[in-house]
């Protein structure tokens, strides 16, 4: 089983662009893995700073499996993930 990796900045600032509801959108993405059919463990760390101390205006950061999204939106983020989940499926 693949497992992804998807830490959220947790800093005041990413906080205060929408970081809690990107976990919230990725927890319940890890409730419909079955239904979607992923064979991949979908792993959340919230990590206080990610990137440069002061990234205000890339704020909310997420990193998934060592790739850095900035201004995160739960749509892209989300997408990336089915992306790389999917990417499983297609390799069985």
């Amino acid at each position: 089983m693949k497992k992804l990796n998807v830490e959220v900045c947790v800093c005041t600032e990413c906080v205060m662009k929408g970081a809690m509801d990107l976990i919230e959108s990725i927890e319940s993405l890890k409730k419909l893995k079955v239904q979607l059919r992923f064979n991949t463990q979908i792993q959340i760390e919230m990590n206080k700073c990610l990137g440069e101390a002061k990234h205000g205006l890339q704020s909310p950061l997420v990193k998934i499996n060592d790739e850095l999204v900035e201004k995160a939106d739960s749509e892209t983020v989300m997408a990336k993930i089915i992306a790389l989940a999917s990417q499983d499926i297609k390799s069985i």
